[in-house]
């Protein structure tokens, strides 16, 4: 059952934050750097509704800042990442 129901980008596509249907009320949110596919955050996520006709706001916008803290923390944990020295 396995289906992406959303996903974004980040700092002009350097993350992919992707969230993919595990069950009819649960998903699994990943965080991955697009330029080498390192997953940063895999975490499952609830579904408001099932997401019958597409996600919940309010579980997007619970989604986009799980991936902005995430990034935020791992770049501040690899400041040279920032730089492209990984």
């Amino acid at each position: 059952m396995t289906e992406v129901i959303w996903e974004g980008t980040v700092d002009d596509g350097t993350w992919e934050v992707q969230v993919k249907r595990e069950s009819d009320y649960r998903a699994t949110l990943t965080v991955t750097r697009i330029s080498d596919s390192e997953e940063i955050l895999c975490e499952e996520v609830g579904l408001a509704y099932r997401a019958v006709f597409g996600p919940d706001v309010d579980d997007v916008n619970l989604w986009m800042t799980m991936g902005i803290e995430a990034i935020d923390h791992y770049n501040a944990q690899h400041p040279d990442a920032q730089k492209g020295e990984t």
